[in-house]
């Protein structure tokens, strides 16, 4: 893969699997992680994890839950708050086999979480992702 150095990605469920090794590879190769999770001990001991495997490795935690559209909104807004644009953002967090509730938003749980909240992330970091695109030449989703 090639070097990512100064590029920004977002990436939603980095705590483990597929989320924690593309956090993991975009650091090792130069970029900025910015790690969208719902707060938990499991946020604190993936970032461990990763500063031991990629002690340079720029990280950051953004409280971002999901299941709750205030928290999506919000975690956009700090991120828009700190960057003028974005390389890529990863809607990679999911869940499945859970039992049949609604958020507070009243969505089903895993509809919210899988699919909705990642709309609502894409429209709301779009601007970044097109700042990217205009000066560099691309950006990715």
């Amino acid at each position: 893969l090639p070097r990512v150095d100064g590029k920004v990605f977002a990436i939603t469920g980095t705590t483990s699997g597929t989320g924690f090794v593309a956090a993991w590879v975009a650091a090792e190769l130069g970029g900025e992680v910015l790690l969208l999770n719902r707060p938990s001990q499991r946020v604190t001991d993936s970032m461990e994890k990763l500063k031991g495997i990629v002690p340079d490795g720029k990280f950051s935690n953004i409280a971002c839950d999901l299941q709750d559209f205030e928290s999506v909104r919000k975690a956009a807004a700090e991120i828009k708050s700190q960057y003028s644009k974005i390389y890529c953002l990863a809607n990679n967090a999911g869940i499945m086999a859970t039992p049949d509730r609604a958020t507070k938003d009243g969505y089903d749980t895993q509809m919210q979480t899988n699919h909705l909240s990642h709309f609502l992330l894409t429209a709301e970091l779009f601007p970044l992702l097109e700042a990217e695109a205009e000066q560099n030449g691309d950006a990715r989703i």
